[in-house]
């Protein structure tokens, strides 16, 4: 956001309004300049250094004014990137793809990182500022257009254990080559939503890899689940009659359960109330 300032940098650069992030293209400016500034970018006191320097090198403050005409694209052209980490992380990584080696800032960043590192880099980058901002246009295009594949991963958004899980499951199940492209700094622990999000932004797997990973720790989760509900509980085999088959079945279907549960029912009942078993005992006995 752009604040009124009155100091001699304003005065000397016929700006009033600077912001945080035309300092930083000045300094990174002036670096690519060989002008020798002490310390690093984004640092208190950088516009007391640069008014030091600027003042004091004859026609540097028209070259730095004409190179902001040049490079520096309107604030609203970049509004939109206001989406977090990840929506930097992606930008970074086709802003890399695009930009040609000499284009690169990073031995002059020292002090810049995420979203000021990925604006400094396209206010610096030295083409025709109408391709620049037709190249902006385009990105945040493609970035819309990526985010509507955010919806197959929808149903990890609810339970951050879903992610854990999708992590743990990763090396296991992802290809190799698939994780041969993911960078350093978007390889990072996988503990919720948007760090799945952004794996899968970096990582080289077609459609239907991904696809068919998400099914996985689908399967994996309700096994588990699975698992979780038979704590407490052992399983037995054996037979009963047609007729106590019958029986069990039609009780099933009359009160909407399982026959298990019909079953765990009628055993505490009579655990607790000790009733029948007895009676069916004499009447047997009585039989014979």
């Amino acid at each position: 956001m752009a604040i009124h300032f009155n100091d001699r940098l304003a005065r000397i650069l016929d700006d009033t309004s600077h912001n945080r992030r035309h300092d930083i293209w000045r300094w990174l400016q002036l670096t690519t300049n060989n002008v020798q500034l002490s310390g690093d970018v984004n640092q208190p006191g950088m516009r007391s250094t640069m008014t030091h320097v600027i003042s004091s090198t004859p026609g540097l403050s028209e070259i730095i004014k004409n190179k902001e005409t040049e490079q520096l694209l309107p604030e609203k052209c970049l509004e939109w990137i206001n989406e977090g980490k990840r929506q930097v992380e992606w930008l970074s990584s086709k802003l890399r793809e695009r930009m040609t080696f000499s284009d690169s800032i990073a031995p002059l960043t020292s002090g810049l990182t995420g979203k000021d590192l990925l604006i400094a880099s396209i206010d610096l980058w030295t083409i025709n500022i109408k391709q620049k901002g037709s190249f902006l246009n385009e990105l945040e295009n493609s970035w819309n257009e990526h985010k509507k594949g955010d919806k197959q991963f929808k149903w990890f958004e609810d339970d951050e254990q879903k992610c854990l899980l999708a992590g743990k499951l990763i090396n296991k199940h992802i290809p190799l080559d698939g994780l041969l492209s993911i960078t350093l700094s978007a390889y990072q622990p996988i503990e919720n939503h948007e760090n799945l999000l952004t794996f899968f932004d970096h990582a080289n797997l077609n459609q239907n890899q991904k696809s068919l990973f998400i099914e996985r720790v689908k399967i994996s989760w309700r096994q588990q689940k699975y698992r979780k509900n038979l704590t407490g509980k052992g399983q037995y085999n054996f037979i009963l009659s047609d007729k106590a088959i019958a029986r069990l079945d039609k009780l099933s279907e009359t009160y909407e359960l399982s026959r298990a549960k019909i079953l765990d029912i009628l055993l505490k009942m009579e655990s607790e109330q000790n009733r029948y078993i007895p009676e069916r005992i004499k009447l047997l006995k009585d039989e014979s």
